[in-house]
């Protein structure tokens, strides 16, 4: 899935610390005010400090359009930039109002009625309304647009018919009653709804602004509805974010300007950061842990996430699965967490993060309840291979897996083939690519084996399993199970909880049966914040948001 690499309801936000950089001053699109400038200060006070914060990516987004959006370094960039009808409290505890004033539930637990606050404006200053969410919505589901964000909105009524063609636009269940009133009908109650809300692929776009060619790529044509607006585009190198005036929440918005600058290299990265020339550092090196571990810069947050390798399940070798069983069971999960990624991180034995609470002992994670489902094991894996007519790895068809070009990923392709050669007798070939470049590659099927992850977006095991669904690996490993998808199908109609964790736990079983994927790491956001700048918050999704940062 491609919201890649990417609700822990206690402790899942991180305060951090970061300070202010010093870079070339940027001018606001015209007709914005420029909201990087501080008033002459008056003989003998100190001079405000400048509110700019210097934050690295590994790469520049794929998506900008949040209904397209399905990958997690976009959803970062989007984070800062739109908002929709609810968002994670500043706490990272619960969903509160955002733009929307208020919302009721009827007593089917399908209905919503949500009012549009009245001061919700777009980035130009003209009003939000429940017109545009009806659009968004109805656009993010449309067939012809082929979103592939569409099956976080298949909880509408009528959503995935919609997008499947076997309805029409007029069935869904969104409706803007008049402009500030915004009905909502879902397919079944849903009770984590309201955290769904706050996932990029439920914030509105206006529709004058996407009928433009290209909105996404001019400051100009560029309109949100959140803490920050984009005044500069420079493709490659950085964006710059500047404080959104007409942001329903703009009084509470301390800073001004968050650069976001591109730095492929973590190595790069790191040197960066050492330098003061950026303040926020999210890409992790075995250096930075070492010299920063023990430091109040160090952070290692807990996310709702897995890395995981996708097996083409129609192609040979990995059309059989005991091939798949025996390459995830040949190799040593724990050493390439300790040696090669040197994190904190869990090894995966299971498709369902820790972080997720069980919903019968609400107390306990999913996890821990469920305990893991599979173990490495190499004699096993050996005979899985030779059943499967490989012995020793003899006559196994050439295997290759591609992996992005970031370091860390090709050290860990490098350890696997290591693994796998040496358990298995098997040589796989590696092959590296260009973020972009690499997507095209697995939606054309041109692997065997290839890098993948996912984080999760609200509380629930179906977060981290509805990816798994037939009409969600078409492009990925090429694999479906009738019975899986009824288990999770049934799932979303029932709210007997006993029940629901049963079949997920069901339904797991049937990934580990069928290994279509090998799971690798449960994922922990390790960053690094520089210490005069307050209020940096990482979400449960991973998110690194500054709305509500400020620099001392």
């Amino acid at each position: 899935m491609k919201k890649r690499m990417g609700l822990v309801l206690a402790a899942l936000l991180a305060i951090t610390s970061v300070t202010a950089g010093c870079s070339s001053s940027t001018t606001a699109p015209q007709g914005q005010p420029n909201q990087g400038q501080t008033a002459p200060k008056a003989e003998g006070e100190k001079p405000a400090v400048e509110q700019k914060i210097v934050y690295a990516l590994s790469k520049e987004p794929e998506e900008m359009d949040p209904t397209l959006n399905v990958y997690a370094r976009s959803s970062i960039v989007l984070q800062n930039l739109f908002r929709g009808l609810y968002k994670i409290d500043e706490s990272g505890k619960k969903p509160v109002p955002s733009l929307a004033e208020s919302s009721e539930l009827d007593a089917t637990g399908t209905k919503y009625t949500f009012k549009i606050n009245k001061n919700a404006k777009w980035s130009d200053g003209k009003p939000v309304t429940a017109q545009d969410f009806e659009y968004s919505w109805k656009r993010v589901l449309n067939p012809e647009v082929a979103s592939g964000a569409a099956f976080y909105l298949y909880y509408l009524k009528n959503g995935k018919a919609y997008n499947e063609k076997k309805a029409k636009a007029e069935d869904v269940g969104v409706k803007a009653v008049d402009e500030s009133t915004l009905e909502v009908t879902l397919e079944n109650p849903t009770p984590y709804f309201l955290e769904l809300l706050c996932v990029t692929a439920y914030y509105p776009v206006r529709k004058d602004a996407v009928e433009k060619e290209g909105w996404t790529k001019s400051p100009e044509t560029y309109l949100t509805t959140g803490p920050f607006m984009l005044s500069e585009l420079k493709p490659k190198e950085k964006y710059v974010l500047k404080k959104n005036p007409n942001y329903l929440e703009a009084d509470k918005v301390k800073l001004d300007t968050l650069e976001i600058v591109f730095i492929e290299s973590s190595e790069a990265e790191l040197a960066a950061y050492t330098n003061d020339e950026i303040q926020v550092s999210d890409n992790m090196t075995p250096e930075g842990m070492k010299r920063y571990e023990s430091t109040p810069e160090f952070f290692s947050i807990p996310r709702i996430g897995m890395q995981y390798f996708d097996f083409n399940a129609s192609k040979k070798p990995f059309d059989d699965a005991k091939v798949r069983k025996a390459f995830s069971m040949a190799i040593n999960r724990e050493q390439i967490i300790k040696s090669i990624v040197q994190s904190v991180e869990k090894p995966a034995f299971g498709m369902v993060p820790y972080g997720i609470p069980d919903g019968v002992q609400k107390d306990k994670d999913y996890r821990d309840v469920v305990g893991n489902l599979f173990t490495e094991n190499v004699d096993e894996a050996k005979k899985l291979l030779a059943e499967a007519g490989y012995p020793d790895g003899k006559g196994i068809p050439e295997v290759t897996m591609i992996v992005m070009a970031s370091q860390s990923d090709k050290d860990i392709a490098q350890a696997l083939q290591s693994m796998w050669k040496q358990n298995l007798g098997v040589d796989v070939n590696i092959e590296t690519f260009e973020s972009k470049v690499y997507w095209d590659e697995i939606e054309n099927g041109n692997f065997n084996i290839a890098s993948d992850g996912w984080t999760g977006d609200y509380p629930d095991p179906m977060t981290n399993l509805d990816i798994f669904e037939g009409v969600n690996t078409s492009d990925d490993m090429r694999w479906s199970s009738k019975e899986y998808d009824s288990l999770l199908e049934e799932n979303r109609k029932i709210s007997d909880q006993a029940k629901r964790m049963e079949n997920f736990v069901k339904a797991e079983k049937i990934l580990v049966d069928e290994m279509p994927l090998m799971p690798l790491r449960f994922y922990e956001d390790q960053f690094l914040a520089k210490p005069n700048v307050k209020g940096v918050l990482k979400n449960y999704i991973g998110h690194t948001i500054f709305e509500y940062a400020h620099v001392e």
